[in-house]
């Protein structure tokens, strides 16, 4: 279905090419706007941090909804069709975006941010006792897993603050420098002071997580794994493996007995996601339901930035772990 339905958005996308004044192609004007397209909202906050008034960012994906199960529409193919760059997660998190990018036919330039990161791998994840079990209580699979797109590695590591100063911020900023020379100078600046903002917060979380007495926890779906790995804290079970997986009955008992075991305090939860098994999990296990947000959006309080969102997060965290 999704394919079919790519292939009607395609149809839909109006034949003609834009010029280069619509995409916000450099012609040598200082004062241009670099056209940019992302899927998620916190990649379209660190572009606008990184290129200002330089740059007109418009991300897909709503507030509230997941990456993993969103299906685009007519009208983002649109949009995608008039921009000058496509910035992306990749490893499979956002492919439903990525083949937009790839039929828009014009010339758009696409950066994989995933290409610059090296992944997690599924086969890292902490199971129960270490059996490798998924939440359905079978053998894990590889990538190929029936009911998700996901590549072969974690695609969440926005969540690492290091992975955005040391990895992501670089790659948009020279591509923001190729396609647009003459504000070399302004991108160098805001990518110098956005890098300082971004070291600020790790150094914050970092002694935060100082005074945790806890150290696992279990979250919702594999998306913490680049956060722990930062921070020495242990993502020691999921609910479920991927997003609209309904967890077997038996996987659920033995998550409830390893909460149990392990005095992990706190349960958390998404917003893009029901709370419902969370919260009947954290009833028979005694233990609590606390919110952690991957992606914010604007207009969700506490969570209109980048760096709002991981400070909302950390907050979270403290609350759970120390």
């Amino acid at each position: 279905m999704r394919t079919l339905w790519l292939v009607f958005l395609c149809f839909m996308i109006p034949a003609f090419t834009f010029g280069c004044d619509e995409s916000g192609a450099d012609n040598g004007d200082a004062t241009a706007e670099i056209n940019v397209v992302t899927t998620i909202y916190p990649l379209a906050d660190i572009i606008r941090e990184l290129g200002e008034d330089k740059v007109k960012v418009s991300y897909l994906l709503p507030a509230g909804a997941s990456p993993h199960t969103y299906e685009p529409t007519v009208e983002q193919a649109r949009l995608v069709e008039k921009a000058r760059l496509f910035v992306h997660i990749g490893a499979g998190l956002d492919n439903w975006a990525v083949n937009l990018a790839e039929a828009s036919g014009s010339g758009l330039v696409l950066i994989d941010l995933s290409k610059e990161v090296d992944l997690i791998m599924p086969s890292d994840y902490q199971r129960l006792e270490g059996e490798g079990k998924n939440s359905q209580g079978d053998a894990h699979h590889d990538c190929e897993h029936e009911d998700h797109d996901h590549g072969p590695g974690d695609p969440h590591f926005w969540l690492d603050p290091l992975i955005v100063r040391d990895l992501i911020c670089p790659a948009i900023y020279e591509q923001l420098v190729a396609i647009a020379p003459e504000n070399e100078e302004h991108f160098k600046q805001r990518f110098d002071q956005y890098r300082q903002e971004i070291t600020a917060l790790h150094k914050d979380i970092t002694e935060a997580r100082s005074a945790f007495s806890r150290t696992g926890f279990i979250s919702f779906h594999s998306a913490w794994q680049y956060f722990g790995q930062r921070y020495d804290l242990e993502e020691v079970a999921v609910i479920a493996d991927f997003p609209g997986q309904e967890p077997s009955a038996g996987w659920l008992a033995e998550l409830i007995e390893l909460i149990k075991d392990e005095n992990i305090a706190a349960i958390f939860a998404e917003p893009q996601f029901p709370t419902a098994l969370a919260d009947r999990i954290a009833e028979e296990s005694g233990s609590r339901v606390r919110i952690i947000d991957p992606l914010g959006g604007e207009g969700v309080p506490d969570r209109e930035s980048y760096i709002e969102i991981m400070r909302f997060n950390l907050s979270s965290f403290r609350e759970a772990m120390e």
